[in-house]
């Protein structure tokens, strides 16, 4: 606050100063008081009262800029109330009542609404499991009946999900998850091995060369941003001989897995925005794309503490790396 707007805010003050002023020169001025001695005494008066007002405006300031301070401090802003100092003044203690039950409504109707989120959470969880049972079912059955064509879309629709579970499940990381440890190498296989219909399908030659390192990670949530990562390049091969590199680069501070296929690639234009939630990219020709694989992935290896990047050429390739910190267990952000 400048010095001149607090002047403005005691304005009322002021005039009353300058009003008592007056009256005190006319009853001087009545008494016979001298000139010199009337000027002398308001000079006087008049440069304390400035003073007053300095001082209480550098002490107005200072409260001030410790209580931005705190509010800036606090991550949950609407619990601001408890921690401000209660004030003096009839006026500021009236603020400080409205800003206390304007932070109690909204704490109370967050409270509602964080247990509506937990509800329907948990509804879409349960509703993911028991769905998991009849497309599996299905899935079954259509494989044993040698039914390739509905097996595809059962499949289709237990990916469709299992991103569904996975995205709910996001949000609370920890209650879901196991860190332990494993060989990459043995969940880079299963993947392939959960893919190998598809592959074989549209005749994609595979190139895998990975070290027996071990990390230390979530085998389920890593086993699923592998598979949204093999589903991408499945979708976007567009040339008559397909190839899919996965290796693996090891360096002193981290291990990175090197997912690559020379697919249509990405236009440069997309690719900053690839993981971005529901982005399909610029082709719109592609009505199956969904958005939604890539974005769970790199979401979920954020909250392993993993990092997920990816490099491309447009009608060339798409080169997708995972990194995995070496030589500690991953923190969830």
């Amino acid at each position: 606050m400048k010095f001149l707007e607090y002047l403005e805010s005691r304005i009322y003050d002021i005039i009353y100063y300058i009003l008592f002023l007056f009256l005190i020169i006319f009853i001087l001025a009545a008494a016979g008081t001298k000139g010199f001695y009337i000027f002398l005494f308001s000079a006087i008066s008049a440069g304390a009262f400035l003073l007053f007002l300095f001082f209480s405006f550098r002490k107005a300031e200072k409260e001030s800029e410790k209580i931005r301070t705190l509010a800036d401090s606090i991550e949950e802003a609407y619990y601001i109330s408890e921690v401000l100092p209660k004030p003096r003044r009839l006026q500021d203690q009236a603020m400080y009542y409205a800003l206390q039950k304007a932070c109690l409504a909204m704490n109370n109707r967050l409270s509602a609404q964080e247990q509506d989120h937990q509800e329907y959470q948990e509804y879409i969880e349960t509703f993911a499991h028991e769905i998991k049972i009849p497309i599996s079912a299905l899935s079954l059955t259509f494989d044993n009946e040698n039914n390739f064509a509905l097996k595809k879309e059962t499949d289709r629709i237990s990916q469709l999900v299992e991103q569904m579970l996975y995205y709910a499940r996001s949000e609370n990381p920890e209650k879901d998850s196991f860190i332990r440890e494993t060989f990459l190498d043995e969940i880079v296989h299963n993947v392939i091995l959960k893919y190998r219909r598809y592959l074989m399908e549209h005749n994609v030659k595979l190139d895998i060369d990975i070290n027996n390192v071990i990390i230390y990670t979530d085998i389920k949530w890593l086993t699923f941003i592998l598979s949204q990562i093999i589903q991408n390049s499945i979708k976007y091969f567009d040339k008559s001989e397909k190839i899919l590199s996965v290796q693996t680069l090891v360096r002193p501070s981290s291990v990175t897995l090197i997912m690559e296929d020379n697919g249509c690639g990405i236009p440069a234009a997309d690719l900053p925005r690839i993981f971005e939630k529901g982005f399909t990219g610029s082709d719109r020709s592609r009505a199956n794309a969904t958005g939604m694989g890539l974005y769970l992935a790199r979401k979920l290896a954020l909250r392993l503490g993993l990092d997920l990047t990816a490099e491309s050429a447009e009608g060339e390739y798409t080169r997708i790396l995972l990194h995995f910190p070496k030589g500690t267990v991953h923190r969830f952000e």
